[in-house]
């Protein structure tokens, strides 16, 4: 499975549809595989679960070839890994934006200088 990146959000609604439709998190994988959408599975598990599964293990087979995916990666250890990467990219943006206010103030306090020098201040 070529893993696609999703946000916290993403996998909360994947996490939400797996909880109200009874699907386990093979059928998950599959449905995310298979670039469905959770809010309109979670629609059509309120219908007819059994019938969705089928459906989705159709639909699985019939674009991949296998019934099952190879490695099973759980939602929540993704939702994890998600969460882990949020909070080291936000610490990298607030890193960034200390750095670049930074800059901005040498870069002031530079020019202040040079204009001191230039008229005697």
């Amino acid at each position: 499975m070529t893993r696609v990146t999703e946000t916290v959000d993403q996998l909360r609604a994947w996490l939400e549809t797996k909880r109200l439709g009874g699907l386990t998190n093979a059928h998950i994988q599959m449905a995310r595989e298979l670039r469905m959408k959770p809010k309109r599975l979670r629609n059509l598990a309120c219908a007819s679960p059994m019938v969705l599964i089928q459906r989705i293990e159709a639909l699985y087979h019939e674009r991949f070839n296998k019934s099952r995916p190879d490695v099973v990666v759980p939602l929540r250890q993704l939702l994890r890994e998600a969460e882990a990467r949020e909070r080291t990219e936000k610490r990298e943006r607030k890193r960034a934006r200390k750095q670049a206010e930074e800059l901005a103030a040498d870069a002031t306090r530079a020019m202040v200088t040079n204009i001191q020098r230039m008229y005697g201040g």
